[in-house]
């Protein structure tokens, strides 16, 4: 079953993560490389570094993971939620110059526990989407059924509403392309897809 509960971290938990950060005194959020320091610190606090019987283990904390789509114009940077194989979610583009404003002129443990809220934050917000989704989900799949409409039905309505979404998709530009294959694929399959079409355009040109 997917779980898709809200992680909040108790005190103990937060201490945790402090006593196991192994970040300067005068942390603060300066570039991507940042961010995701104090997520993988997260992992190792309150996951790696416990048994699995300890109450303060968060096992969800690593299905977490960031990726850099900054370029000339942005720094933005996506948080993907792997819920289950074959099932990973991404957030809304993260703009690293909003969370630095969030952050303001704070360092140190200050900087860690914001950022690290900001992350939680973001992905509750993914999974309390997925879930209503899957809510309704449900609930159309026994209406279909209740209505004697089966998959041989849906096969030219799914063709024809793939090809208008995959029409609006290359009509959108080149950033609505890379997003939407980061959220069918995951960004290193986007990131060897993008070195493959590179290594043919060089072949042509």
């Amino acid at each position: 079953m997917i779980d898709t509960r809200p992680i909040t971290l108790t005190d103990a938990q937060w201490d945790l993560v402090l006593a196991t950060a192994n970040l300067a005194p005068n942390f603060a959020v300066r570039e991507f490389d940042d961010v995701h320091a104090v997520l993988i610190r997260a992992h190792n606090a309150l996951r790696h570094d416990l048994p699995e019987d300890d109450e303060r283990r968060i096992d969800a904390i690593t299905d977490m993971s960031l990726w850099c789509v900054a370029d000339s114009r942005n720094d933005d940077f996506l948080l993907s939620v792997t819920l289950a194989p074959g099932c990973t979610l991404q957030s809304d583009l993260i703009d690293l110059v909003d969370l630095k404003e969030a952050t303001g002129a704070t360092t140190g443990w200050s900087a860690i526990r914001a950022v690290l809220t900001r992350l939680i934050a973001e992905r509750n917000k993914v999974c309390e989407a997925f879930a209503n989704v899957a809510l309704e989900f449900d609930g159309l799949v026994g209406y279909a059924e209740h209505r004697g409409v089966d998959a041989e039905d849906l096969f030219d309505v799914i063709h024809d509403t793939a090809a208008a979404h995959a029409s609006d998709m290359n009509n959108s530009g080149l950033d609505s392309q890379i997003l939407y294959l980061i959220e069918q694929n995951g960004g290193r399959a986007t990131r060897d897809l993008i070195d493959e079409l590179a290594a043919d355009v060089a072949a042509t040109d």
